[in-house]
């Protein structure tokens, strides 16, 4: 392959011959020489499909000279024309990100990178987002709110509203295409390990599409008529939005298959709904849909949400596990991958009717004992609304998520008073989350008898499942968690050091409870997880280490 080609117009800059492989480009456009402007902080990032290089205030997508199937970017021409539609539908969302095409050639023997689209290796330009504003690093800080997400949807409604229909785009919509697309996912799953897609998920997964496409056929064929597939984003998930000041980037967009980016708009609103339960944030991803079907009129959305984010998680572990089968992988990256598409799956399970929507799980124990992470993760897994009395305790002082106020146990925030009202705010909306038929995971330290009686009444109005996990360690894990604390800026929990002795008096053990289960939280979180995951399935045997403890006996 030769990528590069002899200039016979255009800048000087341009006018020299090129023989570089493009598997070398990275590598050689590491350098601040290699760009027209100013290109400090040179970085690059690599996925299965492009090379991105940071280079000051822009960035630079370069092609891979790959033959996925799904997508060809083997040859030159393929790769110049990838480029261009790049550009063009992610204009259509970032006009002021998305730059043009310019090009890598060769100045004085070395590699260089002009603007313009000129003989040589394509390249897609653009304004570089800040990473600050990234979705990701905000949910990860908290600083993801309601209203953000209400800005996505009325944005992503207006997008929807102008985008295009009709021929060349509503057959991506059609039952039968809808059909096909999942027969392909089960066929290229089927040599998936049971260790990341178990066979019962596999079955009721399957079982639950049969049953939808066959009872919702009619309503499927009704979007199609009422112009309801549109020529969309195509891959919306948290990291390809970036909120920059009042502005919101939805960038990246699925370029290169018309089939994999044109559908039904509800299944790009369940993609982005998926991927915040998958971060443990179900109720931001409900917010987000709610937000969509009120600017658009689009109720019927609501029937079609549960069964597209079962097929969006479908196809992210699908697309992870084929990733972690790759041969000469690292075995620690192909573990963490293995791991990743397996959650994914375990959601997909869950949202497919795998785990009871009346299910209440309750994580408790000590100041320290590693609930918010237990909780966390467990609400990623099956998209479970997480529920921190943590947050609620600093939003009813009207304080910041991380503002500290310094107070001493039983004092101000933490005064009994406080404390009450909590807990009972977080009864309440617990309840109108599984009335909505919302499973709920409650993160707190319930170490007192009534607050327990209370949540056992809660549970029984509800009618819902109520599984209680009470995280454990040992007292030198909890006083060295507790002093780290004093030095992490992200924390939210106020408890500390100082105040181990009133905290540790202040819990008492729920005995009480008939059925309690003890998780482990000085191993691993993955373990810890995998542990209680396992309660919450309803089978204590999955895993040999653990124990069904009777408190009452």
């Amino acid at each position: 392959m030769a990528p590069y080609q002899q200039v016979t117009a255009g800048p000087p800059a341009a006018r020299a011959s090129a023989d570089v492989e493009t598997p070398a480009l990275p590598a050689a456009l590491l350098r601040p020489e290699a760009f027209t402007h100013t290109a400090h902080n040179l970085r690059l990032h690599e996925t299965h499909l492009s090379w991105v290089i940071l280079a000051g205030a822009y960035a630079y997508k370069i092609k891979k000279p790959v033959n996925l199937g799904f997508a060809d970017f083997s040859t030159l021409a393929r790769r110049r024309a990838a480029c261009a539609a790049e550009v063009r539908l992610n204009q259509r969302l970032c006009p002021d990100v998305y730059l043009g095409v310019a090009t890598i050639t060769r100045r004085g023997g070395a590699a260089v990178v002009v603007d313009g689209e000129w003989p040589g290796e394509p390249v897609v330009k653009m304004r570089r987002l800040p990473a600050a504003g990234m979705l990701p690093a905000l949910l990860e800080r908290g600083l993801a709110s309601p209203q953000l997400f209400q800005r996505v949807a009325r944005q992503l409604a207006a997008f929807h509203g102008r985008a295009a229909t009709g021929p060349g785009v509503d057959e991506w919509g059609e039952p039968a295409a809808v059909r096909a697309n999942w027969l392909e996912n089960f066929s290229q799953t089927a040599a998936l390990p049971e260790s990341i897609l178990p066979a019962q998920h596999r079955a009721l997964i399957a079982a639950f599409v049969e049953r939808f496409l066959t009872a919702e056929e009619p309503l499927l064929a009704r979007r199609v008529e009422t112009g309801r597939i549109r020529d969309g984003h195509g891959d919306l998930h948290a990291a390809n939005i970036c909120v920059e000041g009042r502005r919101v980037h939805l960038f990246d967009c699925l370029d290169f298959s018309a089939r994999y980016r044109c559908g039904d708009v509800a299944a790009e609103v369940a993609f982005l709904a998926m991927d915040l339960a998958h971060a443990g944030r179900a109720d931001l991803g409900l917010a987000f849909a709610d937000r969509y079907i009120r600017a658009t009129g689009d109720e019927e959305l609501r029937r079609l949400l549960a069964f597209y984010e079962c097929y969006r998680a479908y196809v992210r572990g699908k697309v992870v596990g084929m990733q972690a089968a790759m041969p000469a992988l690292p075995p620690a990256e192909a573990a963490r991958l293995a791991a990743e598409a397996r959650a994914y799956f375990d959601l997909a399970w869950a949202t497919a009717g795998g785990l009871d929507r009346r299910t209440l799980v309750v994580v408790m124990g000590l100041p320290a004992s590693g609930k918010t992470s237990l909780a966390r993760a467990v609400a990623g897994r099956f998209g479970l609304i997480h529920l921190s009395s943590d947050v609620v305790r600093k939003e009813l002082a009207g304080l910041r998520r991380t503002e500290r106020r310094g107070e001493d146990f039983g004092a101000g925030i933490y005064s009994a008073t406080m404390t009450r009202r909590t807990y009972t705010l977080l009864r309440r909306r617990a309840a109108r989350w599984l009335r909505r038929g919302q499973p709920v995971v409650l993160d707190a330290t319930y170490g007192s008898l009534a607050e327990r009686t209370l949540l056992r009444q809660l549970a029984a109005q509800a009618s819902a499942r109520l599984v209680a996990l009470e995280c454990q360690a040992d007292e030198a894990t909890l006083r060295a968690r507790l002093a780290a604390r004093e030095h992490d800026p992200e924390t939210v929990s106020d408890a500390r050091l100082p105040l181990w002795p009133a905290l540790r008096a202040a819990y008492v053990p729920p005995r009480e409870l008939a059925e309690v289960w003890p998780i482990d939280m000085t191993r691993p979180l993955a373990q810890a997880t995998d542990q209680a995951l396992g309660v919450i399935w309803g089978a204590p045997g999955a895993h040999e280490d653990m124990t069904l403890v009777n408190r009452a006996d």
